[in-house]
């Protein structure tokens, strides 16, 4: 499966931003303390405390951190806790997604995967491949960009056209293969099909042999859109399968959203 430029190497950067480091150092520590004053941050930093007071405000600015009054330590803000719950939010999702999609799987024998939308890029969070011999694999935590594959335009449908524009500012796209749509004109032509059909469609853009469909989890998108998509072997499938996968993945991404409504 291919993979997005995007996707970020684990290794630490060649050329790191000290005051970046510091700060998310910074933050680190602040969570796993649960509080931390001017002194303890310039000690574990290594830095004036002049730099560590400015740190810790320009946090506090973002609302990363908040001040207590009492203790004047450092303790984490609301914008870490936004975070902290959109991450729980997606890994609600995989849980209550994953039964959803091994029945899928069962019922139409080709592999299923749970992405979500990262940027410009459609991220793999979970999957289930087909029990059949010839198979399309999986990488969890693969990204590809979204707008050459069927999960990322079924998610993409979901946005603005307007917020589209803003997340491709320019008329051209990367081609991932000889197939995959390269101006934005043509894929927001192609995202108001998806809208109107209720399901995406991506033949041999991401890969040469590979043919897949998406349909986008309704409710999901008040953190991250999120969907699902079945992907087959191009020599299995003919195009007039395609509705039938599309209208599976259609079924499966609606039993989520239920199932996500009587969790809440």
């Amino acid at each position: 499966m291919v993979e997005s430029d995007n996707q970020q190497d684990q290794t630490k950067p060649n050329y790191p931003i000290a005051s970046v480091d510091n700060a998310l150092r910074l933050l680190r520590s602040v969570t796993d303390r649960g509080a931390i004053r001017v002194a303890e941050a310039s000690k574990e930093l290594d830095v004036a405390r002049s730099t560590a007071h400015r740190l810790l405000e320009m946090l506090q600015h973002h609302e990363f951190v908040q001040q207590d009054p009492v203790s004047r330590a450092y303790v984490p803000g609301p914008a870490l806790l936004k975070i902290g719950l959109s991450v729980v939010r997606n890994l609600d999702v995989r849980a209550v997604a994953r039964p959803v999609i091994e029945a899928l799987v069962d019922e139409v024998q080709e592999s299923a995967h749970l992405v979500i939308l990262s940027g410009r890029d459609m991220l793999i969070i979970d999957a289930v491949e087909s029990p059949r011999m010839l198979r399309i694999g999986s990488r969890l935590g693969g990204t590809i960009p979204a707008h050459a594959a069927a999960g990322g335009r079924a998610m993409l449908a979901t946005l603005s056209d307007e917020r589209i524009k803003e997340l491709y500012p320019t008329e051209e796209l990367k081609a991932v293969t000889p197939d995959t749509l390269t101006s934005r004109k043509d894929l927001l032509s192609e995202i108001e099909q998806v809208r109107a059909r209720g399901y995406a469609v991506s033949v041999a853009e991401v890969e040469p042999d590979v043919s897949t469909v998406a349909a986008t989890i309704p409710g999901s998108g008040h953190t991250t859109p999120a969907a699902i998509t079945i992907s087959v072997p191009r020599s299995r499938v003919k195009r007039d399968d395609l509705p039938r996968l599309g209208k599976a993945a259609v079924s499966a991404a609606l039993r989520v959203a239920d199932l996500m409504a009587l969790s809440r």
